[in-house]
């Protein structure tokens, strides 16, 4: 018989509270079947599971039922402390009954809220259709002596079947299949009548009516207010099978979150101009508002608006997408603004070896943890985690076999970030080049030249050449000839000779053990002076000053003592023509 709160409007009353109770989402302590909170449904067989089911589902309806009928016969207006926590015993029935279920294809997003639905849809089929009697029904050892594993309910595909793999392997659960076709099965059947101890009205209550926002609001608002509501007003009324009343909620929320983000935006570029130091940590607020907005969003309209059927699967995976991806841009800027304050901490510059390093270590990391985090999203949405992986593995091996050289000169600037053959500032020479290294980056290495362009070598190509260091030099070389007029006597060459030595051995940069001043050769137009030595200085520009230094005290030698240098020349020997032959004298004619 139904009770007298589910006729007309006190039908949808009843219903809505036991409804309130089956939807909350903590997990209570049940003192249920059998005095054991922790008794699940029993899926040893076709048979039972069917009939746990069936217990189940009228164990939470009568449960919620008896909690409504205490409620409505009482004065008060709000739910007490005890009362709520006797809401959310009566979750177990619930959580019990949609353990008969096979949700593995189901997006685990979704799983919650689909879940509480497509439990209730089926128990409004059974309520409407023929069962035959439970003792007909394969049990355990029927099953066992079956060649098929699975017992289809009589002239319906609702099909009860053995699992294979996963971890609920040898439990027999309503199929995926036949969870995925629940709302066409209801939708095929919700106008026939209800059968004895149904429960009555369970799936339109819990639809329809504002239960998970009279639970937030109890404290505010008193439940009976929203529950008793008349069906028939405005707010009632339902677009894409969701009530007025629930799109006016979402849109307030999609309102609020919006304005939220757009406020974090606003605020990014405001922070972000204050100074350039923390411009990259502003730029976490951007993705940050997004990671904050979209789990909460998605919390709300499953829980309190309680959205239902393919616009809760549209909201909910969006969120969820956008979750992981702001998540994944999270991770990605945090990774640079922590390598930057590392960089301006240590006060590196910002184009060294040691810079490029730290940035390239903290993107390595950053970027194997944004495929986690993207591998975990697509788990959750319903994309297998496996495909995902295979394809990121088939999508990575294209770039790589597309982008070979791109790879090599990575790896070519790592080998030279972590050997470090040279230093941003150093002089250098390759093959074909020479200058100072400006700059070295992922890709490339740039070198200033002497006569001032800037040469961008491939770091792969740089890593294959032969690197001269020049600036790793203790000692720089200057070895230079000096001319002297063959004219120049040998004392005074000797002198010449002892005096040089004595400049440079007087030197205080230059190395004492090595000093080379000889009388060379005899030049075509000069007798050569070598002088070599080396001289300890730490850049180019240390080197041009002492050279000219020494060559400077060499010329002053020169001066005292009246040495002179000679330059090239020529001597033109002239004899009077007179004095030769008769035949060379005769000039021929000319014609």
């Amino acid at each position: 018989m139904i009770p007298k709160f589910f006729t007309s409007k006190s039908c949808s009353i009843a219903t809505l509270i036991v409804l309130c109770v089956l939807q909350m989402q903590v997990m209570p302590v049940y003192a249920g079947i059998d005095n054991n909170p922790l008794k699940p449904i029993d899926t040893s067989s076709p048979r039972a599971t069917l009939q746990g089911f069936i217990e189940f589902t009228n164990k939470a309806y009568s449960e919620g039922l008896g909690f409504l009928n205490t409620y409505i016969n009482s004065s008060a207006l709000y739910l007490t402390a005890e009362e709520l926590a006797a809401l959310k015993e009566v979750q177990h029935f619930q959580k019990s009954a949609e353990r008969a279920l096979d949700l593995s294809e189901l997006p685990p997003a979704t799983v919650g809220e689909s879940s509480r639905r497509l439990m209730i849809q089926l128990k409004e089929v059974l309520d409407r259709i023929d069962l035959p009697p439970m003792e007909s029904i394969p049990d355990a050892q029927m099953m066992a002596k079956s060649e098929f594993k699975y017992w289809v309910i009589p002239n319906t595909e609702i099909r009860i079947q053995r699992v294979e793999k996963g971890v609920r392997t040898g439990e027999y659960l309503f199929t995926s299949d036949t969870v995925n076709r629940l709302p066409a099965f209801y939708a095929k059947v919700k106008n026939l009548p209800y059968k004895a101890s149904a429960s009555v009205g369970w799936y339109d209550f819990t639809t329809y009516s504002p239960t998970g926002l009279a639970l937030v609001l109890n404290n505010i608002v008193p439940p009976r207010w929203l529950l008793t509501a008349p069906d028939k007003q405005p707010a009632r009324a339902k677009f894409l099978d969701q009530p007025a009343w629930r799109w006016l909620g979402i849109v307030i929320i999609l309102g609020t979150g919006f304005i939220f983000v757009r406020l974090c935006f606003q605020l990014s570029r405001y922070w972000g101009s204050r100074t350039d130091s923390s411009e990259q940590w502003a730029d976490l607020l951007r993705p940050l508002s997004l990671v904050i907005v979209t789990p909460i969003a998605a919390l709300i309209f499953g829980e309190v608006l309680r959205i239902s059927s393919g616009v809760y699967v549209v909201f909910t995976l969006s969120f969820w997408t956008l979750f992981y991806l702001a998540l994944t841009w999270t991770v990605w800027v945090a990774g640079g603004a922590l390598a930057t304050s590392v960089i301006t901490q240590e006060r590196l510059l910002a184009s060294s070896i040691d810079s490029q390093l730290i940035r390239l270590v903290l993107r390595l990391i950053t970027f194997i943890i944004a495929i986690a985090i993207l591998v975990a999203g697509a788990d959750r949405i319903g994309l297998p985690a496996y495909s995902v992986l295979a394809g990121l593995g088939v999508g990575g091996l294209a770039v790589a076999l597309a982008a070979q050289q791109t790879i090599a000169n990575l790896i070519g600037s790592l080998i030279i970030m972590i050997e470090r053959p040279f230093s941003v500032g150093d002089s250098i020479k390759l093959t074909g080049t020479e200058g100072v290294v400006e700059s070295v980056g992922f890709r490339s290495t740039r070198i200033r030249t002497t006569y001032n362009s800037l040469v961008t070598i491939p770091s792969s190509q740089v890593v294959n050449s032969t690197v001269d260091n020049m600036a790793l030099r203790d000692y720089r070389q200057i070895k230079v000839e000096l001319n002297l007029t063959y004219n120049t006597p040998i004392e005074k060459i000797k002198a010449f000779i002892e005096g040089i030595k004595h400049i440079l051995e007087s030197h205080p940069d230059t190395r004492k053990d090595n000093i080379q001043v000889f009388f060379y050769q005899f030049g075509s137009h000069s007798l050569d002076i070598l002088v070599d030595f080396f001289i300890k200085v730490p850049a180019r520009m240390d080197e041009l000053s002492e050279r000219q230094r020494i060559f400077l005290d060499i010329l002053r030698l020169a001066e005292s003592i009246e040495v002179e240098f000679a330059f090239p020349t020529q001597t033109l020997h002239i004899t009077d023509l007179h004095s030769l032959p008769a035949s060379v004298q005769q000039t021929p004619d000319i014609l």
